[in-house]
């Protein structure tokens, strides 16, 4: 047991850094020359690849497929594909760090969907980690740290819809929270992504204006290759891998190491000369993280509580928290 976990761990780091590699890759294909894509059609085409690529892992998993999961999936999935066209349309006007970052904004959002749905009372811990997390927002867009001259060159396009598809991350898992608790989570995240896939496809034909004959032409194998990248192996791939390691690593864990991929998206946007270093990227970062951190660990320490009472109370039924992640 004790090299499965150290193997898992591995994993998850490489998920962790796979996962930072995404919003870099996705900014590169933005940035070219000659773009081939849209954000919808490369958020459409990376779920299309991811799709075919879990259909693999399920095989005969298909079975479990029954009317409960469709009434869940296709909500679901058309929440996660505002979340990513809000994302990636974001993404496409600012820096990949704060894209990367502004998603944990979900935090924000969690507890307010949470009493929405059922009355749940947000617990002063979700409530302080949620003003810690825009403190930090704040601090991640601005510029410096003069105060009459803190938004100066802000256009808060990109920033604000990537903030947006943070809160819509947020719906999307205070949505599973409350109705797919009882469902296969590759299963789950397979139909999702079905759902998203014709969704992004159709918005990109509506709202992008994009054709197949235009965009046959447009495309190199460059990006081809970066796409496939994206769906296959930072989503089909990750998300099976991360399922696997979430079987021997503790849900603390799991939920403090996967934020850590937008320090590596900022590394290598940094790195690849995407965006330059700045104070404000650091300190906003650090208090985002942060905010995780205080919501993450009160949350397993409530956990681990409520297995202890219902251990002693001959196994009385206890809901517990899942980890608020939700990337792609």
């Amino acid at each position: 047991m004790k090299k499965y976990k150290v193997i898992a761990f591995l994993v998850l780091i490489g998920v962790v850094v796979t996962w930072g590699l995404a919003p870099v890759a996705s900014k590169a294909i933005f940035n070219a020359e000659n773009p081939a894509y849209s954000p919808g059609m490369l958020i459409a085409l990376r779920g299309l690849l991811a799709v075919i690529a879990m259909a693999a892992f399920i095989n005969k998993g298909f079975k479990k497929i029954n009317k409960s999961y469709l009434l869940t999936a296709i909500p679901a999935g058309i929440i996660l594909a505002m979340a990513y066209i809000f994302q990636f349309t974001g993404l496409k006007y600012t820096d990949p760090s704060k894209n990367a970052f502004l998603e944990n904004i979900s935090c924000v959002a969690i507890p307010v969907f949470m009493f929405i749905f059922i009355r749940e009372k947000p617990r002063w811990y979700s409530v302080v980690a949620a003003l810690i997390c825009v403190v930090g927002s704040v601090f991640l867009i601005g510029n410096g740290f003069s105060i009459l001259h803190f938004f100066d060159n802000v256009t808060f396009l990109g920033e604000g819809l990537s903030a947006i598809g943070g809160l819509f991350f947020g719906l999307d898992i205070a949505f599973t929270k409350v109705y797919c608790k009882d469902k296969d989570p590759i299963l789950y995240v397979f139909l999702q992504l079905c759902v998203l896939t014709i969704v992004c496809f159709a918005y990109t034909f509506i709202f992008e204006g994009a054709v197949f004959h235009t965009l046959a032409f447009s495309i190199d194998w460059l990006s081809v290759l970066e796409v496939a990248f994206l769906g296959v192996v930072c989503t089909a791939v990750c998300w099976v891998a991360r399922a696997w390691a979430m079987k021997y690593i503790d849900a603390l864990t799991v939920s403090l190491l996967v934020p850590l991929s937008a320090v590596v998206a900022s590394v290598l946007s940094i790195a690849f000369k995407m965006e330059e270093y700045t104070h404000n990227l650091l300190v906003g970062g650090l208090i985002i993280l942060l905010s995780i951190a205080v919501s993450a660990i009160f949350d397993y320490r409530r956990e681990c509580i409520n297995k202890n009472n219902s251990e002693d109370t001959n196994d009385e039924e206890v809901v517990l928290d899942e980890p608020n992640q939700s990337e792609f």
